[in-house]
């Protein structure tokens, strides 16, 4: 009987740590609503909840879904002094593209080869990595003007 008890309560435990499964997302959305409201000012809100301790990643993915501009949340993010790779990770999870990230994160501050690195590692396209595309172009070869070898006429006038 004890042992059911233990694995009842292993398990449920392990439910409340999955995200979605058990609301923690919609915990970070009240957390940064309720920050947003004291200060008014999204920026503030996601530092100070980034400053109480919660996860980077996930705090940057729930404010960008809430409809926050990705930018402000990315910056203010990596102000507060939260992991760039976490935060890079947490936008582009939320939807934002490597091209806004990346703008956004070397202004405020990141290192270039570091949000390259990121997002190589991340293989998305941005300022380290560009995907395979398609076929080379066509090599194009240009002879001199007229007929044969030698050359001809350039002027269109004489025939």
């Amino acid at each position: 009987m004890k042992s059911k008890f233990v694995l009842f309560l292993i398990t449920g435990i392990l439910l409340l740590s999955l995200p979605g499964i058990s609301g923690a997302e919609n915990n970070l959305k009240r957390l940064i609503a309720e920050n947003y409201k004291q200060t008014n000012d999204i920026c503030t809100a996601v530092k100070g909840v980034i400053k109480e301790g919660y996860n980077p990643k996930e705090i940057t993915m729930t404010a960008i879904k809430m409809g926050y501009s990705a930018c402000i949340v990315i910056k203010c993010a990596i102000d507060s002094g939260a992991s760039p790779e976490l935060v890079i990770k947490g936008a582009i999870e939320a939807g934002a593209t490597a091209e806004v990230v990346s703008r956004c994160c070397i202004e405020a501050g990141v290192d270039e080869e570091t949000v390259a690195k990121i997002l190589e590692r991340e293989k998305l396209p941005g300022l380290g990595f560009t995907p395979a595309g398609g076929p080379a172009p066509a090599t194009i070869t240009v002879g001199m003007p007229g007929r044969g070898h030698g050359g001809g006429h350039i002027s269109p006038s004489r025939p």
